[in-house]
């Protein structure tokens, strides 16, 4: 035996180390392909979909998920073959990750995240801050059927934005533009730490570590770009107003709204998600009525969070 078969290091059964590394790598993939092929001829798409919003309701059946692999087999699974459906008039949406299919069945089925009759009549522009992967912008394109809409999307996770990309691209939205960035964080051209969690709805640009104990899982630390957003509005627009504007973005809100006050004036309607370990929301309210900003009604509210929607009297 030559000098180099000697430094190979060998299991108790003779095989080399690395040779039985590589093997269970392979027989990993197979698993997976495996599994793949089963879920494919099962109809995964609407199977997995009935699951997942199950185990969105189930702490335990989401760690018993996670054991198994399941989340990372269907990711895999849906990254390849993205479930993709048509809302009533004909917009289109896909899910490409498994946290994507409760979130679609929130805001589309339900209709549980924002309240239709609180948009304003006619809207046609609109910005959606923490855009995540663009339902949002789905939701009210198929709102407003034939009205083409103007719009920006912003978020800091870079997946997401892809996602958001297509899902304009897909609806033929050649005025509504997907960016990569953070809002409220600092001054255009500077960059600021933010934290991806595992599961793409739960990014955050502070990771309180209440936080961090509530949601068990992998962070990663990445730096974003730092966005104004009056300025990336009027870059675009100009001095048109902004319709509707969506503020979720996971507890930089008050940062957001102390910092754009003057793109607040060009806002006719306001939905907020605030996040209670960053924000009170009479501080929120008072900025916001301070910009002619009324509440109209706290939509939803939990120990850590809320939605609120505000709208501008007529004549402020």
């Amino acid at each position: 035996m030559n000098a180099r078969h000697d430094s190979v290091i060998k299991n108790s059964a003779g095989i080399p180390r690395n040779e039985r590394f590589q093997n269970d790598i392979i027989a990993e993939r197979n698993f997976d392909i495996f599994c793949m092929l089963v879920l494919t001829g099962l109809n995964l798409v609407n199977i997995i979909r009935r699951f997942i919003i199950c185990l969105s309701r189930c702490d335990i059946m989401r760690r018993i998920a996670r054991d198994l692999r399941l989340h990372t087999i269907a990711n895999r699974y849906l990254k390849r073959f993205p479930a993709v459906k048509c809302l009533a008039h004909g917009t289109q949406y896909r899910a490409t990750r498994l946290e994507s299919i409760p979130l679609a069945a929130e805001m589309f089925e339900k209709g549980a995240l924002y309240p239709e009759e609180l948009l304003p009549t006619n809207f046609t522009t609109f910005a959606d801050l923490g855009c995540n992967v663009g339902y949002f912008t789905c939701w009210l394109v198929d709102i407003a059927e034939k009205r083409r809409l103007k719009g920006l999307m912003i978020d800091a996770n870079p997946d997401a934005v892809k996602e958001a990309k297509w899902h304009a691209g897909i609806n033929e939205l050649n005025e509504v533009f997907a960016l990569h960035g953070v809002v409220g964080e600092g001054k255009e051209g500077g960059n600021a730490e933010f934290y991806l969690y595992e599961s793409n709805i739960c990014s955050t640009s502070h990771l309180p570590e209440e936080l961090k104990r509530k949601l068990e899982g992998k962070w990663k630390r990445i730096s974003v770009p730092c966005l104004e957003i009056e300025k990336q509005w009027k870059r675009r627009f100009g001095e048109i107003r902004c319709n509707v504007l969506k503020i979720d973005v996971e507890g930089s809100e008050l940062r957001f709204l102390q910092s754009e006050q003057r793109f607040l004036k060009l806002c006719d309607s306001v939905f907020v998600e605030w996040h209670k370990w960053e924000v009170k929301f009479d501080d929120l309210k008072a900025i916001l009525e301070a910009n002619g900003l009324n509440l109209v009604r706290k939509i939803d509210e939990s120990d850590s969070m809320g939605t609120a929607f505000f709208r501008r009297n007529d004549n402020s």
